[in-house]
C-alpha cells in the first residue's frame, strides 16, 4: 500500500471518531434542556373519601380512656407494736387468710396468764367472802344488834319511870332490883335523851345490816370488788395492747422476716408487724386524665379490667377523692367489683393493670374515632377545638363527648341514611 492510500485511511479514522464525538455531545445538550424545562401539569392526587355514618352505628356506651388503675382493697389495715418487747407470732407463714378473731400473735404470753389467774384467785376470795358474810356473819350481827336494841328499849322505859313522880320511882327502882339490870352497869347511868338518842342509832344500824351493807361489820365487800374491777379494767387494757387478733376474715401479711422453727421475735414500739386486708370488698383506683370528665355523671362510669383469659371484670363508681400526689392535688376515682366477684378481684390486688373507662351515655350517639376524623379533613382540625372542626365539617352536628381517643358524636339530622360526601370531585381531580 502507498503513502497516500495510508494516508486516507487515517484522515477516514478521525473523521468517524469527530462525529461520534460530535453525536455525544450533541445529546447531551438535549438532555440538559430538557430537565431544565417545565415539566406539564398533573393531577393533584386522589380525592378524599366519602363520609360515611353507616361506618359508625348508634351504641348507647362509649370507652371513655384507658388508664392505668391501682387494685386494693377497701380496708386495708397496718399493725405497729405498741410496746417493746417479746412478740410470740402464732402464724408461721408470712402471708395467709385467717377468720375473724383469730389470735396471730401476743407480748409476753406468760406474764399475761399469771395475772389474769390472780386476779381470778382474788374474784373467788371476794366471792367467798361475800358468801361468808351472807350466810354467817351478817345474821349473827343482826341477831346480836336486834337484843342491843330490846335491852336498850327496856332501859329506856325505866329510866322514863325514873324521871317521873316518887311512887313510879320506888317502883321502878324495885323493878330494877328485881331484874337485877342494877349489878354490872347494865343500867346506865345517862340521861333518857342520851338513851333515845343511842337507840335511834342501834335502829339505824340494824337498818344498814338489814340493807347488808357489809361495812357496818368491817369488812367492805363493795369497795373490795370496785378495787378489783379497776385492776381488771388495766389488765383488759394492758392485755388488748399485747394481743393481736383479726379485726375480720381476711388476707394477714406479716412485716417480719419470719425463720423456721422461730416463734418470738424481739420487737421495739412502732415497729411495723403485719398488714391485714378485708379481701371481700375490693377496689379499683382510677386517675383522672382530663379534669373536664369531672362534669360527667359519675354514676354512669365503668371501669372494666381484662384478664389474661379473655375475660374481664367490671367494677360500678362508688366515690371520689382528692389526693395529694407531689405536692399537688388530683381526682381519684374509686370503682367496687360486685361482691361475687371478689375472690377473683382479690389476684389482682396490689397491682397495677391496665383497665378501661366505660361511659354510659346520655343518648345514642356514633363513636368516631379522631384519627379517622384527622385523616379525613386535616385541616378542618388545625389549631380548632374538635366541636369546632365538627360544626366546620359536619353543620349541624353535635360533639356529646370527648374522649380519649374516640368522640360521641350526634350527626346532623337528614344525613344519617345515606352517605356524605365531604367535597365534590372536580373534572381536574378525576384525570
Amino acid at each position: 500500500m502507498n503513502a497516500s492510500a495510508i494516508k486516507n485511511q487515517s484522515v477516514q479514522r478521525e473523521f468517524k471518531i469527530a462525529n461520534a464525538a460530535l453525536s455525544i455531545f450533541a445529546l447531551f445538550i438535549v438532555l440538559f434542556f430538557s430537565g431544565c424545562s417545565e415539566k406539564p401539569a398533573t393531577s393533584s392526587g386522589p380525592a378524599a373519601p366519602a363520609w360515611s355514618w353507616d361506618t359508625y352505628p348508634p351504641v348507647e356506651k362509649m370507652r371513655l380512656a384507658t388508664l392505668p388503675c391501682q387494685v386494693l382493697p377497701k380496708t386495708s389495715l397496718t399493725i405497729n407494736a405498741p410496746v417493746s418487747g417479746q412478740l410470740r407470732l402464732y402464724v408461721g407463714r408470712p402471708q395467709t387468710n385467717l377468720p375473724a378473731g383469730f389470735l396471730w400473735g401476743e407480748f409476753e404470753p406468760k406474764e399475761l396468764n399469771l395475772e389474769a389467774a390472780e386476779l381470778s384467785e382474788a374474784r373467788n376470795r371476794i366471792s367467798e367472802r361475800e358468801r361468808l358474810f351472807e350466810r354467817i356473819e351478817l345474821p349473827k350481827e343482826q341477831i346480836k344488834l336486834s337484843k342491843d336494841i330490846l335491852a336498850m328499849k327496856k332501859q329506856i322505859m325505866l329510866l322514863e319511870l325514873l324521871s317521873t313522880n316518887a311512887e313510879n320511882a320506888e317502883l321502878a327502882r324495885a323493878a330494877i332490883n328485881a331484874a337485877g339490870l342494877d349489878r354490872d352497869g347494865a343500867l346506865k347511868t345517862t340521861s333518857l335523851t342520851d338513851a333515845r338518842k343511842e337507840l335511834a342509832l342501834m335502829e339505824e344500824n340494824l337498818k344498814f345490816l338489814q340493807s347488808t351493807n357489809s361495812a357496818v361489820v368491817g369488812f367492805d365487800i363493795e369497795g373490795a370488788r370496785m378495787e378489783l374491777d379497776q385492776r381488771q379494767l388495766e389488765f383488759d387494757r394492758r392485755q388488748t395492747q399485747s394481743r393481736f387478733t383479726m379485726p375480720f376474715a381476711g388476707q394477714w401479711i406479716s412485716s417480719l422476716q419470719l425463720a423456721d422453727g422461730v416463734s418470738e421475735y424481739p420487737v421495739t414500739a412502732g415497729q411495723e408487724l403485719a398488714v391485714v386486708r378485708d379481701l371481700h370488698s375490693i377496689l379499683v383506683r382510677v386517675p383522672l386524665e382530663d379534669v373536664s370528665w369531672s362534669s360527667l355523671p359519675a354514676a354512669k362510669l365503668t371501669a372494666v379490667v381484662p384478664l389474661a383469659d379473655g375475660t374481664h371484670l367490671e367494677a360500678t363508681f362508688a366515690y371520689k377523692k382528692l389526693e395529694k400526689v407531689q405536692l399537688r392535688d388530683e381526682v381519684f376515682y374509686y370503682f367496687q367489683f360486685p361482691f361475687e366477684e371478689s375472690a377473683a378481684a382479690a389476684l389482682l390486688v396490689g397491682t397495677s393493670p391496665t383497665c378501661e373507662l366505660w361511659l354510659e351515655l346520655s343518648q345514642p350517639a356514633r363513636i368516631v374515632p379522631k384519627l379517622a376524623l384527622v385523616l379525613h379533613q386535616p385541616d378542618a382540625f388545625q389549631n380548632r377545638r374538635w366541636s369546632e372542626g365538627l360544626k366546620q365539617l359536619f353543620p349541624g352536628s353535635q360533639l356529646l363527648v370527648e374522649g380519649q381517643t374516640e368522640l360521641a358524636i350526634l350527626p346532623p339530622v337528614g344525613q344519617v341514611a345515606g352517605d356524605v360526601a365531604h367535597a365534590k370531585l372536580t373534572e381536574t381531580d378525576i384525570h
